[in-house]
């Protein structure tokens, strides 16, 4: 019983630590949002597991109104684990820019050398002491009617997810995808990089000077390239 209270302890400290972790990442996304031309932003989970949505049938839809089940994944419940901040899309310098940013907490997964390995198995992941947390900065600059590059190799390439997917699997933390209409970059830092807004403003300018390099635009505020 002993060893069981202390799992419930550990269990406990860790949402507590959780929910200091979220609120901090929001903090920092927000902030970067903040040095850019976006006004807004809007989430996105289903990469990896899937978003709770919504039942019709529930016999009181006001009180009870999400859809679950018993296969459900842990991660479903968790989405600090791997989340997508999507900032939209605005016209700097004549150009369209889309951004978003993606909350990768543990890349143990991605970097794993199980060739089982499975999200619900976390047995099956890279041990947490070699593994990574990232804010992954994806940015899409187009002369087009629309995005025909956004996390994809090629225009011809649809799938977004194996795209992402081998970005986080390989040891590269940068990839420029490019034709001559439209730049894509994503670019992984680690979360010790954020641990203040000095180190913070560091990052925003080391991506905004690989931006401007690439596609000529400033993406951030004038001061970051001083």
């Amino acid at each position: 019983m002993k060893e069981i209270d202390n799992i419930f302890i550990d269990v406990r400290n860790a949402f507590r630590l959780l929910n200091d972790y979220q609120k901090r990442v929001l903090q920092i996304v927000n902030y970067i949002r903040e040095q850019t031309p976006y006004t807004d932003m809007w989430g996105s989970k289903d990469w990896y597991s899937n978003e709770i949505g919504k039942r019709r049938n529930s016999p009181d839809p006001d009180y009870a109104k999400l859809s679950v089940d018993a296969d459900m994944w842990g991660w479903d419940f968790l989405y600090g684990y791997f989340f997508e901040y999507y900032f939209g899309k605005e016209r700097i310098e004549k150009k369209s820019v889309e951004m978003s940013l993606f909350q990768v907490s543990d890349d143990g997964y991605f970097v794993s050398n199980d060739e089982k390995r499975h999200m619900t198995n976390t047995s099956s992941f890279a041990l947490s002491e070699i593994s990574h947390s990232f804010i992954v900065f994806n940015i899409s600059v187009y002369t087009s009617k629309e995005s025909k590059l956004w996390l994809r190799n090629s225009k011809e390439d649809d799938d977004c997810k194996r795209f992402l997917t081998d970005f986080l699997s390989s040891t590269n933390d940068i990839k420029i995808v490019r034709d001559d209409s439209e730049c894509c970059i994503i670019k992984k830092y680690e979360m010790q990089r954020f641990s203040s807004q000095h180190e913070a403003d560091e990052v925003i300018r080391d991506f905004g000077k690989i931006v401007k390099d690439n596609t000529g635009i400033k993406l951030f505020k004038n001061s970051f390239y001083e």
